[in-house]
């Protein structure tokens, strides 16, 4: 099997066998059975290791590709990655998960750009796809877009809810006790409202706009959330590939460790103390940036070489 130079390049720049290169040329590279996917991720097959030393002896080892930039996506995969780099939740839109009147983009375009691993979908959410770091890297150095990890915000419910239980409300209007506000108001500055999830002792981390009914649950009892059913929420919001910040008391961060084990937790003392660092969080943009580089400092702790697989 001749194995082309552009190939050749492509094999030879692998790391741990995980090849990365042009969607064309990855294609190709898997026609010949060169390389193959593996849960998305092209890794080289033993065809592949064999077809690279047979080229470093004809041909010796091939010149690598201008360090640190990515080879330029086809059109419509360059611009749907610019797309969700521009979006607060990193979503690649699609026209399952697209707004009304907003730009999606065709499967054929969305599986290019998981192939190239850009994009992944999240457990729990198998239909929509989501930036990765390869993919924030390209839209940075392809798209002049500085995008990093999301920056997620969670934030404990409250006793105090609106009056009728007979209707809906949506949840960033059915809480109305003062601890509950002065922690959303703090949310609200960290960071933008598609990135906040109210953590519901009943039913989870829920979106400000998903509609509730008033109840009466707190954590502990029988029909409370679980950390367990946590973990299955937390998944399906991709929180291993964020920064992550709880607003609220110490019951809710024991359900939350056990899946994101780098959740930061800024808020000490009593219910009056976390409202004045709530007010200063509002008020001083140096103390949410402060949090949030601790924030980001305590993912790459937990996602350090050696622990799990880092996402930059």
């Amino acid at each position: 099997m001749t194995l082309s130079p552009t190939g050749a390049r492509i094999l030879a720049e692998n790391e741990d066998g995980i090849v990365r290169g042009h969607p064309a040329a990855l294609a190709r590279l898997e026609a010949d059975r060169l390389i193959r996917y593996r849960l998305g991720t092209p890794t080289m097959t033993q065809a592949g290791h064999q077809a690279l030393a047979d080229w470093i002896t004809e041909h010796g080892r091939p010149a690598p590709t201008s360090p640190g930039i990515a080879p330029r996506l086809p059109a419509r995969q360059h611009e749907a990655v610019l797309t969700a780099a521009r979006r607060p939740d990193q979503l690649v839109p699609g026209r399952d998960n697209a707004a009304d009147g907003e730009e999606w983009f065709q499967a054929r375009t969305l599986d290019g750009i998981r192939q190239a691993g850009y994009a992944t979908a999240y457990p729990g959410d198998p239909h929509s796809l989501y930036l990765t770091a390869q993919g924030r890297a390209y839209a940075r150095q392809r798209g002049g877009i500085d995008v990093r990890r999301r920056k997620i915000v969670l934030v404990a419910c409250g006793q105090n809810k609106q009056p009728d239980p007979e209707r809906w409300y949506p949840a960033g209007e059915l809480y109305t006790g003062g601890y509950h506000l002065s922690l959303r108001g703090a949310a609200a500055a960290l960071t933008r409202p598609p990135l906040i999830r109210i953590v519901s002792a009943l039913h989870g981390l829920v979106p400000l706009t998903r509609k509730l009914r008033r109840y009466d649950v707190r954590p502990g009892d029988p029909e409370a959330i679980t950390a367990d059913g946590l973990s299955v929420q937390t998944a399906a919001l991709g929180l291993g590939d964020a920064d992550v910040i709880f607003l609220g008391g110490q019951d809710y961060i024991d359900l939350l460790v056990p899946s994101v084990p780098h959740l930061f937790t800024p808020l000490t003392g009593g219910m009056g103390q976390h409202k004045g660092q709530c007010r200063q969080a509002r008020e001083d943009a140096s103390v949410r940036e402060r949090w949030w580089a601790q924030a980001a400092a305590l993912f790459d702790r937990h996602h350090a070489p050696g622990t799990q697989p880092a996402s930059p």
